[in-house]
Order: C-alpha cells, then sequence, then structure tokens
C-alpha cells in the first residue's frame, strides 16, 4: 500500500460555486417530462457522445439506465478512446501506436477489472491483415510490454535507463503528473547529475522516483527500428513503499494502491463531466470509490458518477 497524501500528489480544484445546480427553494414546480428529457440528453451526450434515442428520450426515470448504457459497445468504444487519448501525448503514427486503445477495448468487452489493462496476460499483435489485435499472452503486461508502447516510450537517457516508461506508468495508473525542473542548456542530465537537486526529489528520494523505477525495467539499445532492450542489471529497488524487482512487481504495486483507485474516479469525473472532481463533490466522489472498489470495474465508477441525483437536477 502507497503511504502518501493525497493533498501532495493529487490537486483538487475548489469550486467557486456548488457542481451540481438545483432549483431555487422559491422556483416554479418543476415539469418533470420536460426535466427527464433534460437528463436523457446529458446522459447521452456524456456516456455516448451522442443525442439520445428515442427510448431513452421517452424514459421517465433515465438514469434507471446508466448500468445497461455503461455495459454497451457504444460505451466500451468511445472509453476506451478516451483512455487511449488521454493516456497518449499525441496521436500515434501507426495503428499499433494505439495499443492502449486495443487493450482498454479488449478488457471493457470482455468486463475484465480495470488493472487488467495495465497487467492482465495479454498483447498487441497483428493479423494476416496488419490489423491490430489483442492476443493473450502469459508473458504479457497489459500494454506495458507491447512492442510498439515500448519503443514509443523508451526515452532517450544516454545510458538507456528507460525513465520516460517509467514516468508513463505511473501517469497511466495513478494518475501521477510531474514538470521539469530545470532545461539550462548544459544541465547535467546523466544519471550523477540526477541524484543532486533539484532533480534527485523526483528521480531518486520519492516514493515514485523515476531512477530507481526504470532501474527495473528493461534497457533501451539503440534507437528507432534497431531498439531492442536488455534485462534490467541493477537488483530490487525499494519503491512505492515496496520492493519491486520489474515492470511487473512495480506496476503491481501501483495498481493495488489506494491512489489506483482514487485516479479511476478522478477519470470517471472527467470522462462524465469533462473535468476533475471538485473539493464539495466528496459525497459523489466516494460513492465512486465504494463502487469502483466493489467490482473493480471502470464502468462502476463511471456509473456511480451519472446515476448521482445531482447529475440530472
Amino acid at each position: 500500500m502507497l503511504r502518501f497524501s493525497y493533498a501532495l500528489l493529487f490537486v483538487v480544484p475548489v469550486a467557486a460555486a456548488v457542481a451540481w445546480p438545483r432549483a431555487d427553494a422559491g422556483a416554479a414546480p418543476v415539469d418533470d417530462k420536460a426535466r427527464a428529457e433534460r437528463c436523457a440528453v446529458r446522459l447521452s451526450i456524456a456516456l455516448f457522445g451522442t443525442s439520445p434515442s428515442g427510448d431513452l428520450l421517452a424514459d421517465p426515470a433515465p438514469q434507471s439506465r446508466v448500468d445497461s448504457m455503461v455495459d454497451s459497445p457504444v460505451f466500451e468504444e468511445r472509453f476506451a478512446r478516451f483512455l487511449n487519448a488521454t493516456f497518449n501525448t499525441g496521436p500515434g503514427r501507426e495503428p499499433m501506436d494505439d495499443a492502449v486503445y486495443y487493450v482498454a477495448k479488449s478488457v471493457l468487452s470482455h468486463k475484465q477489472k480495470y488493472e487488467d489493462v495495465f497487467t492482465g496476460p495479454m498483447n498487441v499483435d497483428q493479423d494476416a491483415n496488419g490489423v491490430p489485435v489483442v492476443i493473450g499472452d502469459p508473458t504479457g503486461l497489459g500494454y506495458f510490454r507491447s512492442a510498439s508502447w515500448l519503443r514509443r516510450y523508451a526515452g532517450n537517457e544516454q545510458e538507456g535507463y528507460k525513465i520516460v516508461t517509467a514516468y508513463r506508468m505511473l501517469n497511466n495508473t495513478v494518475g501521477l503528473e510531474l514538470v521539469a525542473m530545470t532545461n539550462v542548456p548544459g544541465a547535467d542530465l546523466s544519471a550523477t547529475g540526477r541524484m543532486v537537486s533539484p532533480c534527485k526529489g523526483c528521480h531518486n528520494s520519492s516514493w515514485y522516483a523515476l531512477d530507481k523505477a526504470a532501474k527495473v525495467l528493461t534497457r533501451r539499445k539503440g534507437t528507432g527500428g534497431a531498439m531492442t532492450f536488455a534485462p534490467p542489471t541493477d537488483g530490487p529497488q525499494d519503491l512505492a513503499d515496496t520492493t519491486v524487482t520489474d515492470d511487473k512487481s512495480f506496476v503491481e504495486a501501483l495498481v493495488h494502491s489506494q491512489a489506483f483507485r482514487f485516479n479511476a474516479c478522478r477519470l470517471a469525473f472527467k470522462y462524465v463531466l469533462g473535468r476533475p472532481e471538485n473539493a464539495c463533490e466528496s459525497t459523489v466522489f466516494d460513492a465512486c470509490m465504494d463502487a469502483f472498489e466493489s467490482t473493480g470495474k471502470i464502468q462502476s465508477a463511471v456509473a456511480a458518477v451519472a446515476k448521482d441525483p445531482g447529475f440530472c437536477p
């Protein structure tokens, strides 16, 4: 279990006003039919990105359909694309560069736990027509061992340590966001240089220490199409409040943390509302955390946000 304060890792914006608008006490009676139609429109746009169907628009209680909506292929497709856009730094040049999308779509459509996106025994390959497909692979680690993903985020550290890979793993699983402290020409960015301030905080002395994480990952050899990866040789590292020995134990430590569940609900808020949670939405956020912990499925987290009474005032 990772021990740290969310207040240190995650910046929670404070709302200037309540997040869920409600009718004033002295307002005229609400037209229930009109409210249900507005709710149907909002739900359909939030979950599907489309206008509501006639059935949903005619339903007097559209939120009762949330569970079936997040269980649908339309949601699975759109949420997989959302994760792909969120977890990557930009569009991929080739279909195989979108390994996140293919693995996420497979996990969602097979109703697997969200953690399988990162730790599942699977990989992304190409069929006879060159189309990316997800295959079972006992040596797989979600999309983190996909060849195209590894090359894309191998980085350019001079000794081959994959610091960028380590950061992407942390960012994708627990939502860690870091900003480079210096880009001064001539700065010592070697392993020795990263052990002194201001670099050592992120690279060597924090719970997520990027250099330590990179030491348990495979080492990059070469560049471009000639790039290969050699096994790590630096031994176990104390990281994420435990001892990790390779990429699998590192990622498993992350997905079994409270920070992973926290980030899953932050993603649910971003998907449904287009923004992170506000400080005044703790009740909804807690409901999301409980729902996600109960099933392990991201669909449950999204549904908890969309079913909250305040979503359709």
